[in-house]
């Protein structure tokens, strides 16, 4: 009876070797990639269309790799597919479902119910082969079914045997091993072994280890159950015997071959005889081994199916035991696994709930040190009332109230101080914010000017179009005018010639008449008249081809014109869809630029407002306190008020003369003053370092005494009241048409009705000559060019000069050029305010204010002046009134600026009519009419809000730009503030720094490159080791940017010198550039004297509106100039640390190597002539063999910059190879010549030269090097001995003088290499070693690290591990060609600041000839480590590597503070 079985379900047990399989091949989160499965599946021996069919089905997810119950889905196809089952269409359930355990027969019907049944075993899963070609060992796995048997289907049925039931033992463990099969193959065999070997392996293997056996459920067989006829058994005996000449019990592959081989059977079907014989895997058939196999051989020749697996009826009696023990064995096994598995999901359990265990301690502790905070505040709030009730009780007594007066007039200094120290920080902030809208503005101009050119370009090529289009269409015209009258005269031939055809035709009929009349005469008449008509009728034909000829022609130059006429139009569509692109792009920035510079006005008028409300609350406390003192001193008061009326009469009596004077000389001029103070104007902005210099703003102007004894490059000048030095290079000389007085004082004007035009007031007239004129703008003028005025239309500008297209005006403090067709002369009846029928609107003025230009008017309050003209800006034209004199017209402003306030603290609107806004938001003040609630504007929105969240400010705070946290600002002293800004400067003119040098590297590079015009060696020579200079940058900025953001999200940043120290040290890429900056300028200058196209290539491509009108040259430039900047940046954020500071060690060591770096950089400037071979070197030897790229003219791992010590021709001894040697500072390098291109000999650093040499050896360091003389040394053979670690280079040099140079000069170096080095150690070591009066220490152990970024070719990377903490400093040994480095490596550090050290850890990747690679960084606060700590013992972190794609390192992490507490 054949029992069916479902074939798709997949078993407990083959699921669990097939996650055996799985975990062998080694998982990528749980996942097997293709490559991994596609290697493992092909070993089944099925075409790859197939088994792209199978992973298409078992690929359930489709995502292109395998989990677990994928995986198993696709080994049970394979099994399958191989015992010749076909794929299914689509995956059935089954095999996605949980295998279950399947009932035996015998649990199911009892012992003895149904003893003919047999039931499947477990089947074995694929096992992985391995690279050796063996056979894979057959591993029974015993049968653990309980549950129903299923249905096995009929294709899988097993015919019966002769002696009873059909059952398939399982198969029984052995290997069967290539040898074998050599041996018993011969010439048939040993191809059959070569086609069929790997396929029998994995097909026999995969196929046999995962068929389905049929274990029989019956009693024990003894040896007559042997299903081998007795009748075979005697008759392949006695073959045996006769084959087995020797006696030995068996048969060798060879005395086999030729019985199984007459059985004229195919090589597969010998093969599986062969596996399935040989039980014991041993290689030999014994007697019962052979009886089985001929056996077999007879099934296979009447046409029955070999079976897969060895049926256990089959099995000799002899060899069964060996198969129990192993199944026994295998189930122990299996049992085991579920143990261990079983076991792990409780430790992971275990795992998880002590993890959330720590997450609730913390959380816990979090609330619990919330409470603690809030105690606190508490405690503080009752401590702050019991103050004030101790206030009030000595406010009860008059010495209270004295002491209480001392203590608010102190505290009012203090403020005023803390106030003045926040105005001069928003100072500061004004000017970096003029300084960035300059910039931006001087890029919109760029862009503004470039999309000007490209507009005024298309505008001439549409008007040239548009002029050639005209001529074409008068052409055409022309041309159609002659092709109608050649058309009319066409028809007036056709017309006689229709005429002439019939008389033609009578005068031949009389021609013939007469003919034949015989009449001479008249013949001839006729004949005559004919030839004349012949003769009229050939020119008219000939006219009429001609007229022709002509009308195809006009018509042909007309098709032209027509198409030329489509195109040309089709080109003013396009380029006409170009302009309106531009123009609308115009617009926009001329739209964004409107806006910027009304923002910056606003800023300023809540500037101006801010100071005079300031101003006025100074006053007003002034008031009160002089009131409170005449309450208490009445007799003082009355001395005071005597006084003061004294001083009334005395200036009256004063401005008296001074009126009269001013009558006597109506005009002031400045000029007297002029002739002992200069004018000077300031360029940049300039803030003072110490009480005697002087705080200048951009622009501003100076009074400046120019007779001061001064040193080189500095004036003594007055701005605002203040005196002080400045540099002469921020300012320049003004003319007198600039400003003649300087006063910051605003002013207000009060309109009012009219009234009659008299006044008092004096007139101060200027000096200026000369009336001004007036025009109208016609037109909005808005320009991106800083020295253009802008206006709106229907403004008035008064206009200074006048020369050609662009006229020179001003409009209040503004003044600049504009297009004169922009305005027109202003019309008589509005330029005067006395036209009858029009009252004149009359202003009185109620605030001084000095003229700042000459356009402008300078007033006192209650002058009057007539407004002539309102301009949208805010500045009104007025004539200032003045009895009996001349009246002079000017600028002056309308209206007070408004304040600005900046949140204390978030604030959500309540209501519709109420703004939100954030801490620390800037807020522009509208309006004040209730005292509790202003009307304001942030951020475009318009609101109600409370005043008792904001504090009054001009401008955010300059240091905002780096902390957002106010209160930290306020606990900040100036010293501290001012070292945060130069950090802040350090950090943002490296990264501007950058990006000049990516910019050069994207606009001039890569377009050079391009295109051809230098060569390979021009670009070298040029550019040098550009890329180096960016490397150098991008480590210094990232290590900036890794500890300020350590540090917290725009937070100060307490420490920057040992990054500073670090990285400086590895700034020698300098060197090498500033050698060879000279060469660089030269050739440029070369290319651009002799090719106007180069010159012209470069002048387009520096066009860039990026690059802001700087050439190539002014970017070549810039490295100098940064190397030379950072001594300076390191000395003012120095100056600002105190000596108490823990980075102040760090800053003076950062000094002092920024300041070697620079004298290196000119020593190497000097040396050009090393540079210079150094380069020659670098193009002319091929070091093909080093895996690091080799750059010669750079910095060596050790020693700083590398130097050329000697060169020349050396030959081996043993084989006269002739050698060219270099000797550099840290290694020896080999060449031989490889192409020598000129007959002569070219000699070393010849420019000329065109020889390459080629690296003859690995280049010898100088560290490992040792250098002998020979044995003898009075020898005349100038030979000697160089042994490099285990290899000893024998050289002979021309003669026993170069011989001694090279031993000297090898010897020098190596010596100092081993000196830097051993000097270096002990740094390290002392560093390290100095406990000082540390308060604990830090333990740590660097375990790991996983997915380091590669830097090598091969994908891998030689990383090593650099701990510091200050100057104390650690590096682990560097791990060969991995991106998972397993160092454990230990140190020790000494703490000496809690709160200020921090351990940092950086990655590098070892390089031999050149600085090492940047592969991360992290850092981590001690303090952090504490409060992570809090005595747990040590953690174990994983970090997480900054600046940097990918990487983290694991690290141990163990701090041990010192017993504080002070010995009895």
């Amino acid at each position: 009876i054949n029992v069916g079985f479902n074939i798709w379900a997949i078993t407990p047990e083959e699921r669990g070797k097939h996650d055996k399989q799985f975990d062998s091949l080694a998982p990528t989160l749980g996942y097997l990639s293709g490559d991994q499965a596609r290697k493992f599946f092909l070993q089944s021996g099925l075409p790859t269309a197939v088994l792209a069919d199978i992973w298409a089905l078992a690929d359930i997810g489709k995502d292109g790799k395998m989990d677990r119950l994928e995986f198993s889905i696709a080994m049970k196809l394979i099994k399958l597919q191989l015992q010749g089952q076909p794929l299914p269409s689509s995956l059935p359930i089954i095999m996605k479902q949980t295998p279950t355990p399947a009932m035996t027969p015998s649990s199911r019907f009892g012992m003895g119910s149904m003893p003919n049944l047999s039931a499947m075993s477990v089947m074995p899963i694929l096992t992985a082969f391995p690279a050796a070609p063996a056979m894979t060992s057959l591993v029974p796995v015993p049968t653990l079914i309980s549950g129903p048997l299923p249905q096995m289907p009929s294709s899988l049925s097993v015919p019966a045997l002769p002696n009873g039931n059909a059952n398939l033992l399982t198969p029984t463990p052995g290997t069967v091993t290539p040898s074998i099969l050599n041996s018993c193959a011969n010439h048939h065999f040993a191809q059959m072994k070569k086609h069929t070997n790997h396929l029998f392996l994995n097909f026999h293997s995969s196929n046999s280890s995962s068929t389905t056996s049929l274990a029989s459920n019956s009693p024990k067989m003894n040896a007559s159950d042997w299903a081998v006829p007795q009748s075979s058994r005697l008759k392949y005996r006695q073959q045996f015997n006769s084959l087995d000449k020797l006696m030995s019990g068996y048969l060798s592959g060879p005395q086999v071959r030729n019985a199984l081989t007459a059985s004229n059977l195919t090589q597969t079907q010998l093969a599986t005889i062969w596996a399935l014989a040989d039980v014991d895997r041993d290689g030999q058939l014994r007697a019962e081994e052979f009886i089985l196999a001929m056996h077999l051989v007879d099934m296979a020749k009447t046409g029955r199916p070999l079976p897969l697996t060895l049926p256990s009826d089959l099995v000799p009696p002899s060899l069964r035991g060996n198969a129990e023990l192993e199944k026994r064995r295998l189930a122990l096994r299996e049992e085991e696994r579920r143990e261990e598995e079983r076991r792990r999901q409780k430790e992971r359990e275990e795992r998880e709930q002590k993890e959330r265990e720590a997450r609730e301690m913390e959380l816990r502790r979090q609330r619990e040190e919330e409470r603690r905070i809030e105690r606190q505040r508490e405690l503080e709030r009752q401590r702050e009332e019991e103050r004030l009730k101790e206030l009030e009780r000595r406010e009860a007594s008059g010495e209270a109230e004295r002491q209480r007066r001392m203590e608010w007039e102190k505290s009012k200094r203090v403020e005023l101080q803390t106030q003045r120290e926040k105005e001069q920080s928003d100072i500061q902030r004004l000017k970096d914010r003029k300084r960035s809208l300059e910039m931006e503005l001087e890029a919109v101009g760029n862009k503004h000017k470039q999309i000007s050119d490209r507009l005024r370009d298309a505008k001439s090529k549409s008007q040239i179009q548009r002029t050639e289009l005209d001529l074409i269409n008068q052409k055409r015209d022309s041309r159609i005018t002659d092709i109608n009258s050649l058309q009319l005269q066409f028809e007036e031939i056709q017309r006689q010639l229709s005429r002439l055809g019939p008389e033609k035709q009578r005068l031949t009929e009389r021609l013939l008449n007469l003919t034949q009349n015989n009449s001479s005469p008249l013949i001839n008449d006729v004949k005559q008249s004919l030839c004349e008509k012949d003769l009229s009728c050939r020119k008219l034909k000939e006219q009429l081809d001609v007229l022709e000829r002509e009308t195809t022609a006009k018509l042909s130059q007309m098709e032209q014109y027509n198409r030329e006429i489509k195109d040309l139009r089709q080109r003013q569509s396009q380029q006409q869809d170009v302009l309106e692109q531009l123009r609308r792009v115009r617009s926009e920035k001329l739209k964004e630029l409107q806006r910027h510079r009304k923002e910056e006005e606003e800023r300023k008028r809540k500037k101006e407002e801010e100071e005079r409300k300031r101003k006025k609350e100074e006053e007003e406390r002034k008031i009160k306190k002089e009131e409170e003192e005449r309450k208490r001193k009445q007799e003082e008061e009355e001395r005071k008020r005597k006084k003061e009326e004294e001083e009334r009469k005395r200036k009256k009596e004063e401005e008296e003369r001074k009126r009269k004077k001013e009558e006597e000389a109506p005009v002031v001029t400045t000029e007297a003053t002029c002739a002992a103070l200069t004018t000077y104007r300031a360029l940049y902005p300039f803030t003072a370092r110490n009480s005697d210099e002087l705080t200048l703003e951009a622009d501003c102007l100076i009074e400046v005494d120019e007779s001061t004894v001064r040193e080189t490059g500095w004036l003594y000048g007055s701005y605002r009241g203040n005196n002080g030095w400045f540099p002469e290079s921020y300012a320049e000389r003004c003319t007198n048409k600039y400003v003649l007085e300087i006063n910051l004082k605003l002013f207000c004007v009060v309109c009012v009705s009219s009234r009659p035009l008299y006044s008092t007031v004096d007139e101060i007239e200027l000096s200026d000559s000369g009336r001004f004129e007036e025009y109208v703008a016609l037109y909005t003028y808005e320009s991106p060019e800083s020295g253009d005025l802008t206006f709106c239309a229907d403004d008035v500008v008064l206009v200074t000069e006048r020369e050609g297209e662009w006229w020179r005006g001003c409009i209040g403090d503004q003044s600049g050029l504009f297009p004169s067709n922009y305005v027109k002369p202003k019309e008589p009846d509005t330029a005067n305010p006395g036209v009858p029928g029009k009252k004149p609107e009359i202003a009185q003025v109620t605030t001084a204010n000095a003229a700042k230009t000459p356009e402008q008017l300078s007033l006192t309050p209650g002058q009057l002046i007539v407004v002539l003209h309102k301009n949208s800006n805010s500045w009104w034209l007025g004539e200032l009134q003045a009895r009996g004199k001349k009246r002079k017209k000017g600028w002056f402003h309308s209206s007070n600026p408004l304040c600005q306030v900046i949140a204390m603290y978030d604030y959500k609107a309540a209501n519709k009519d109420e703004m939100s806004f954030q801490k620390g938001q800037l807020i522009t003040v509208l309006n004040k009419d209730n005292p509790d609630w202003w009307k304001g504007e942030v951020a475009g929105v318009i609101g109600l809000f409370p005043t008792n969240y904001v504090k009054m400010t001009t401008e955010c705070d300059p240091s905002q730009q780096w902390c957002a946290d106010l209160l930290s600002l306020d606990t900040m002293g100036s010293e501290e503030r001012k070292r945060q800004g130069y950090i802040h400067e350090l950090i943002q003119t490296e990264e501007s720094y950058l990006e000049d040098l990516e910019l050069a590297l994207e606009v001039f590079y890569k377009p050079m490159a391009e295109s051809g015009r230098l060569t390979e060696a021009e670009m070298s020579m040029i550019f040098v080791n550009w890329r180096e200079l960016i490397m150098c940058s991008t480590k210094l900025l990232k290590a900036l940017r890794v500890r300020k953001k350590m540090a917290g999200e725009r937070m100060p940043v307490q420490v920057v010198g040992d990054i500073l120290s670090s990285e400086l040290s590895h700034m020698q890429a300098y060197i090498r550039f500033c050698s060879c900056q000279l060469n660089a300028a030269a050739l440029l200058q070369q290319k651009t004297d002799k090719s106007a196209d180069f010159k012209l290539f470069l002048k387009k491509i520096a066009s860039n509106y990026r690059c802001k009108g700087m050439p190539l040259s002014s970017f070549l430039l810039k490295p100098m100039q940064r190397i030379t900047r950072y001594p300076l940046l390191i000395k003012n954020i120095l100056e600002n640390t105190p000596s108490t500071h823990a980075d102040h060690a760090n800053l003076q060591a950062a000094l002092e190597q920024a300041e070697e770096l620079c004298s290196q950089v000119n020593e190497g400037v000097r040396e050009k002539e090393n540079s210079d071979r150094l380069e020659w070197i670098q193009n002319h030897v091929l070091c093909d063999g080093v895996i690091e790229h080799l750059v010669f003219n750079s910095l060596t791992n050790c020693l700083g910059p590398r130097k050329l010590l000697h060169s020349g021709k050396l030959h081996k001894t043993k084989s006269s190879k002739e050698l060219w040697a270099f000797l550099f500072n840290d290694f020896l390098l080999l060449t031989y010549t490889s192409k020598q291109f000129s007959s002569g000999p070219d000699k070393l650093f010849n420019p000329n030269s065109n020889a390459q040499y080629k690296m003859y050896k690995t280049p010898v360091f100088l560290n490992e090097v040792l250098v002998k003389m020979p044995s003898d040394p009075s020898s005349d053979d100038p030979v000697f001995h160089i042994s490099h670690i285990d290899r000893v280079y024998t050289l002979k040099a021309d003669s026993i003088y170069e011989r001694t140079t090279w031993v000297q000069k090898i010897k020098a170096a190596s010596d100092n290499f081993i000196e830097t080095e051993k000097l270096k150690r002990e740094k390290a070591y002392q560093a390290r070693s100095q406990k000082n009066s540390g308060i604990g220490r830090l333990l740590v152990t660097v375990l790991e690290a996983t997915e380091l970024k590669p830097c090598k070719p091969n994908g891998k990377s030689n990383p090593y591990c650099e701990l510091t903490m200050g100057a104390q400093c650690y590096t682990s040994r560097h791990q060969p060609d991995t991106l998972n480095p397993k160092w454990n490596f230990n140190c020790h550090f000494f703490i000496k600041d809690l709160y200020q050290d921090v351990l940092c850890l950086t990655i590098f990747e070892r390089d031999q000839f050149s600085p090492d690679d940047f592969l991360g960084r992290t850092e981590v606060p001690v303090a952090t480590i504490k409060k992570d700590q809090d005595g747990k013992g040590p953690l174990v972190r994983r970090l997480l590597l900054h600046e940097v794609p990918t990487g983290e390192v694991k690290v141990r992490l163990d701090l041990q503070l010192y017993d504080q507490t002070p010995h009895p």
